[in-house]
């Protein structure tokens, strides 16, 4: 069975095992105060549902106790798995962005873009993307209160990391569903380097650095407590990773000022991200960091670090053509 920690606030953390991978994406299941109401934040992709549906039986959960189910923006491995378990939770009112509505609907052109970025034999391991039916879908913006039970959920719309992001802030545990608008956080790798490990996330066509910054700058100024990272786990103290990621992300847009315009860009650019993340974790070629050899875990989590910093050294480069910045 897959990882599940039960936090405080009566909310726990679910390893869905994205592809097969323990320790990159992370769903989480909370409980409504007052009633016998649950709410699901994030679905993980199509191939992870066994994953979220045992970890319901694990906790008790019955399919008709789900009222909610919230994800954080439609990339397939955040809400790819939402047309199958839809079906499942069928009492289950579905959270997401309006610009992402009409691709849960009809999710052909989802589909036919995520195999353009990620190939086929990648989408056939995220699962087969189904609809949605229209009529479960809510149009969740600025301002959105989800309740379950008397439990308060605000819907944050967060537009840096792409278009139709989405963040789910609860009240009672003063904690942030941030889906991927904080970035990516490394547990294990935190532990071994006593270092918080993090990056940011700015894959295309959507980034946009200003808007992620403005998003990162309001979790800063609000009263946070703690992070419910997608990718991956929960973590604190919320405030220190804020300051880290929005570091991160000025020297990354620096970065990719300096390759800009030249030939592999993207290449280059995604090897300098590499080398930027190995520099902070003190990281050796022997596998080591601070003298401490990475579990098969760890390791993992190394892999969520480094492979996708093509894909946003793709999403640095062209958001610097679409601002029509090259350079301070």
């Amino acid at each position: 069975m897959s990882e599940i920690i039960a936090l405080n606030g009566d909310i726990w953390q679910v390893d869905v095992e994205e592809r097969g991978i323990p320790g990159w994406t992370s769903a989480y299941f909370l409980k409504g105060s007052g009633d016998n109401e649950w709410m699901l934040l994030e679905t993980g992709a199509a191939s992870s549902m066994n994953k979220i549906l045992t970890a319901a039986a694990h906790l008790g959960i019955s399919a008709a106790a789900v009222k909610n189910i919230g994800v954080t923006h439609i990339h397939v491995d955040h809400a790819g798995g939402l047309g199958l378990l839809a079906r499942h939770f069928s009492k289950a009112k579905i959270w997401v962005h309006p610009r992402g509505l009409k691709h849960l609907v009809d999710p052909s052109r989802l589909v036919e873009g995520s195999i353009a970025v990620y190939g086929e034999k990648k989408m056939q391991d995220y699962g087969e993307v189904l609809p949605v039916p229209r009529e479960r879908i809510h149009a969740a913006g600025e301002g959105t209160k989800i309740f379950v039970g008397e439990r308060i959920i605000d819907v944050w719309e967060t537009p840096g990391h792409a278009r139709h992001h989405l963040c789910f802030y609860d009240r009672q545990t003063r904690g942030l569903f941030c889906g991927d608008a904080a970035g990516v956080y490394a547990p294990r790798l935190s532990r071994l380097t006593n270092l918080p490990v993090t990056r940011p996330a700015t894959p295309g066509p959507d980034f946009n650095s200003s808007l992620m910054l403005q998003d990162l700058y309001r979790m800063f100024s609000s009263n946070l407590q703690i992070l419910y990272f997608t990718h991956f786990g929960a973590a604190t103290p919320a405030h220190l990773l804020l300051e880290l990621v929005m570091g991160q992300l000025y020297v990354h847009r620096q970065l990719a000022r300096n390759f800009a315009g030249t030939e592999n860009a993207v290449e280059k650019l995604g090897r300098a991200l590499q080398e930027e993340i190995k520099m902070g974790l003190r990281h050796s070629s022997t596998g080591e960091i601070n003298n401490l050899t990475l579990d098969n875990k760890a390791a993992n989590e190394m892999r969520l670090l480094l492979e996708p910093l093509f894909d946003s050294a793709d999403g640095l480069l062209l958001d610097l053509r679409n601002s029509g910045e090259q350079a301070f």
